[in-house]
């Protein structure tokens, strides 16, 4: 399968600035080093066609070297206040991507995006929803080998009518999905263009590298799956449905924009809640809950 990059607006690279949109804004990064925009066009590869001006502009970065006695280092700064200085340029690349997604995730951004995890087949997508250490990431990666497409692993947009996308930030795996995965997928996910290795062994690293099988960017939800929901008592393995109103509580506590209070973000979500039925997911054999979720979303 070929791992080249879709090609960019050639309006998205100009006098050392790369442009990309998510949402409804826009973010720049600036340098003045030419092979920071070159990588930079790999990391943030995906989201700079369609670039506008008509989006209003959200965040600026700033990313150059340091020539330190020990090596050299990098000094990222955004909209003028100093945000960190790493020790490589993917690092500082890395850390862009997770300010640009902060900025985006401001409720006054106006997006809708809850803290979940996106997976779709044949266009048909699930939410998976739970506490850290519920188990969103081993159950995505088991969807994930079992042939569904790998969108997000940590937060979702929700979009009209029913359909969600992640966010513009690369899927990170750690060092416990490399057994669920399988070494011949892990290695290859590490020759990715793309990927880069986290201080924690872990990997960041583009999906659709892996697979163009599936162009589609945003897909339906068909289900929303709760993981350790508090108070359910679902056997292992098992899926038991939710009425409206408790999955659309149960949901309130991901929703990214709860910080502006309760109303706001249950008001937000009524769309999802009323249209894709939700469901709590008993913890067992990953084998298993993969087969009740295909048998639930219909794929």
């Amino acid at each position: 399968m070929s791992t080249a990059l879709r090609p960019a607006a050639k309006s998205a690279v100009e006098h050392g600035t790369l442009c990309w949109t998510a949402g409804r804004v826009r973010f720049e990064l600036f340098s003045p080093d030419p092979s920071v925009i070159e990588r930079a066009r790999v990391v943030f590869g995906p989201w700079l066609n369609g670039v506008s001006g008509t989006h209003p502009l959200k965040a600026r970065f700033v990313v150059e070297g340091e020539a330190l006695q020990a090596g050299g280092r990098w000094r990222v700064v955004m909209d003028g206040s100093d945000a960190g200085t790493v020790d490589t340029l993917d690092l500082a690349l890395a850390a862009v991507e997770y300010r640009s997604i902060v900025e985006l995730l401001d409720p006054e951004s106006g997006v809708v995006a809850l803290h979940a995890a996106l997976l779709s087949r044949h266009g048909r997508g699930v939410l998976l929803v739970g506490p850290k250490e519920a188990g969103k990431s081993t159950l995505a990666c088991a969807l994930w080998r079992a042939g569904w497409r790998f969108h997000s692993d940590d937060s979702a947009m929700l979009e009209e009518g029913g359909r969600a996308r992640g966010v513009p930030r690369r899927v990170s795996l750690r060092p416990t999905s490399r057994e669920l995965i399988g070494e011949g997928l892990w290695n290859r996910i590490a020759s990715l263009p793309a990927t880069t290795r986290t201080a924690a062994g872990g990997m960041l690293f583009h999906p659709y590298e892996v697979s163009r099988d599936d162009n589609q960017e945003s897909a339906e939800v068909a289900a929303v799956i709760f993981l350790a929901r508090l108070s359910s008592t679902t056997p292992a393995g098992e899926l038991e449905g939710l009425d409206p109103a408790r999955a659309l509580l149960a949901l309130w506590p991901y929703c990214h924009g709860r910080d502006a209070g309760i109303g706001p973000a249950i008001q937000s979500l009524q769309p999802l809640a009323d249209r894709v039925p939700m469901f709590d997911l008993g913890r067992g054999v990953l084998a298993t809950m993969v087969e009740r979720i295909e048998e639930v979303v219909g794929t």
